[in-house]
């Protein structure tokens, strides 16, 4: 994997996606995280700890059951 050439503050949705998917994405603030995959998977990481990095190829990260916040996704 190779340097993120760009970064974005995620607003969770749980219906608009990413113009591109993620690499990885930070977590700035604690609580549960649900993302949905490149290839559509939704999946829910619990309890992901305040200054994470999450290395996933995320389409969009949705709002339901989302409790972390301060979420940056670098493409």
């Amino acid at each position: 994997m190779g340097v993120s050439g760009y970064a974005f503050a995620v607003t969770p949705s749980d219906s608009t996606n990413f113009a591109s998917s993620s690499r990885y994405l930070y977590v700035g603030t604690g609580g549960d995280l649900n993302v949905t995959t490149f290839n559509g998977q939704d999946v829910l990481l619990v309890g992901v700890p305040g200054g994470s990095q999450i290395f996933i190829a995320a389409d969009r990260v949705n709002s339901t059951n989302t409790t972390a916040s301060n979420i940056v996704a670098f493409v």
